[in-house]
C-alpha cells in the first residue's frame, strides 16, 4: 500500500492525502489475472479499475502489497506496480501545483485518460519567484533585479485580474496572447523595452515550466517584440570637464559648481558626497601608495520593497578631491532638487547637447578614472559596482582623450 499526505502552500487548502492498493477481481482465476486498482483521496474510493499488470494469483501477497519471491517476474510486476503508484501521486502533485480541486474521480480521470494537467500561470510564476529568492551566492541575483522580477509579477496578476484571466494556465499561453498583454503594458503607458522586458520575463517562466515538465513546448520562444535603441549615456568631456572648474559664475550656480565636481572626482552620489564632505577624516584611509575613501554606499533603497542592498567604495583621493574637500566643509549643500535646477542653468553656459545632474557627473567619474590609467574593474570597485554588465552599460563612456593617449604611449614605447 502507497500513501501520499500533501500540505499545499495556499492556506484555504486542506491536507490531501492518497491511497493506492491492488488485488485481484473476485472470482481469481488459476491462470494470469489482472491486478485491480483500489485509489482513495481523502477517505473517498472509486470504482476500481484495471492497473494493466498481469500476474499468478499464487504469486501475490495481498498484505504486503508485491508479488513474492526473487524470481524475474515478481521483480517486474512489482517495478510496474511501483511506477502506477508513482504515476498516481504525480497527477495529485501536479492538481494541487494546478490549484485545481483534488478528488479520487479527477486523479482516476487523468490516469485512465492521459489527459495532461497544465499549471496555472501565476502560481508557476510565484513558483519561479521563490526559486529566484532561494538560489545561493554567486548564482543568485542582484536585489535590484529581483524587485524588478517582483514588480513585474505585479504587472502580470494586474493584467490577468483585469481582463479575467486569473485562472489562465499555461497550456493556453500563445504568440497572440502575449501581444495583447505586450498592447496593454504599452497602454499603461510602459516604454517600449520595459514592456518587451515584461513579456521575455512571462517567456522565461515558461521556459521554467518546460524543465520542470509542466508543458511540453515553450510557445514564446519564436516571440520577437520591438526593441528601442538604448538611452546614450552621457557624461562630461575633459574639456568641458575644464571649463567647468573655470566658468565665472553668480553664486547659486558656482554653489552647484563645487559640488558637481565633487560628485565628477569621486563618483559619489551627491547625498553621500554631502555627509562625507561634512567630516571626511572618518572615511580616508592612508596607504604607502596615497589615500582613498572608503564609503560604504547604499544600492537599493528600502523605498523600493526590497532588502537594501550596500557596497563599498574604494575611491583614490585625486589631487583635484583634495583640493576641494576643505572648501567643501564649509559651503552649503542645497537640496538635492535645488542642485540640478542649478545644474540645468550651468548646462546652457557649458553650451551641452544632454541634460546636466548629479547622474551625469557619477558617470564622469567612471570615465575620468580610466583616463587617469584605472583598470576598468579598479574602477567598478571606486563606483561600487558589483555587476561588471552594469559598469559596461550605464559607466564605460570612453573619452577621445583616452583613445589620443593609448595612441600616444604606444608610440613611445
Amino acid at each position: 500500500m502507497d500513501s501520499l499526505t500533501l500540505t499545499p502552500s495556499l492556506p484555504l487548502r486542506s491536507r490531501v492525502a492518497l491511497t493506492v492498493w491492488f488485488d485481484f477481481a473476485p472470482p481469481s482465476k488459476q491462470g494470469l489475472a489482472e491486478l485491480q486498482c483500489h485509489l482513495t483521496v481523502n477517505e473517498t474510493t472509486v470504482e476500481a479499475y484495471g492497473s494493466g499488470v498481469y500476474t499468478l494469483p499464487s504469486l501475490w501477497n495481498a498484505l504486503n502489497q508485491c508479488a513474492q519471491g526473487e524470481s524475474a517476474e515478481a521483480r517486474l510486476v512489482n517495478q510496474m506496480l511501483s511506477d502506477i503508484r508513482a504515476g498516481h501521486l504525480s497527477i495529485l502533485q501536479a492538481l494541487v501545483r494546478a490549484e485545481l480541486s483534488v478528488s479520487a474521480e479527477r486523479v482516476q480521470h487523468h490516469w485512465l485518460s492521459g489527459e495532461p494537467i497544465a499549471s496555472r500561470l501565476l502560481y508557476v510564476y510565484d513558483e519561479y519567484l521563490t526559486t529566484l529568492l532561494a538560489m545561493p551566492e554567486p548564482e543568485r541575483r542582484a536585489v535590484g533585479t529581483l524587485y524588478k522580477w517582483q514588480l513585474s509579477y505585479r504587472y502580470l496578476r494586474t493584467y490577468l485580474e483585469s481582463t479575467g484571466q486569473s485562472e489562465l494556465f499555461l497550456n493556453r499561453i500563445t504568440i497572440g496572447w502575449a501581444k495583447e498583454y505586450y498592447q496593454w503594458l504599452r497602454a499603461r503607458p510602459l516604454a517600449i523595452n520595459y514592456a518587451t522586458e515584461l513579456v521575455g520575463n512571462v517567456r522565461e517562466v515558461l521556459q521554467f515550466a518546460l524543465e520542470n515538465e509542466l508543458i511540453v513546448e515553450n510557445r514564446l520562444n519564436s516571440l520577437k517584440l520591438t526593441w528601442q535603441a538604448a538611452k546614450p549615456i552621457y557624461c562630461l568631456s575633459l574639456g568641458q570637464l575644464q571649463t567647468l572648474e573655470r566658468l565665472d559664475l553668480p553664486k547659486p550656480l558656482d554653489l552647484a559648481r563645487w559640488w558637481a565636481l565633487l560628485c565628477c572626482y569621486t563618483g559619489l552620489d551627491y547625498p553621500d558626497a554631502v555627509t562625507i564632505a561634512k567630516d571626511p577624516k572618518p572615511h580616508i584611509v592612508h596607504l604607502p601608495q596615497g589615500d582613498k575613501l572608503v564609503w560604504k554606499r547604499l544600492k537599493v533603497k528600502q523605498v523600493h520593497q526590497a532588502y537594501p542592498e550596500w557596497a563599498i567604495c574604494h575611491i583614490p583621493l585625486l589631487e583635484e578631491t583634495q583640493r576641494l574637500l576643505p572648501r567643501m566643509q564649509v559651503l552649503r549643500a542645497p537640496s538635492f532638487t535645488g542642485l540640478n535646477q542649478n545644474l540645468g542653468k550651468i548646462e546652457n553656459r557649458l553650451e551641452l547637447p544632454f541634460r546636466f545632474t548629479t547622474k551625469v557627473c557619477r558617470k564622469t567619474a567612471g570615465a575620468m578614472f580610466i583616463h587617469r590609467g584605472y583598470r576598468m574593474e579598479a574602477v567598478q570597485k571606486i563606483l561600487g559596482l558589483k555587476d561588471f554588465r552594469t559598469f559596461q552599460r550605464h559607466y564605460l563612456s570612453t573619452w577621445q582623450e583616452v583613445v589620443d593617449d593609448n595612441m600616444e604611449r604606444l608610440m613611445n614605447s
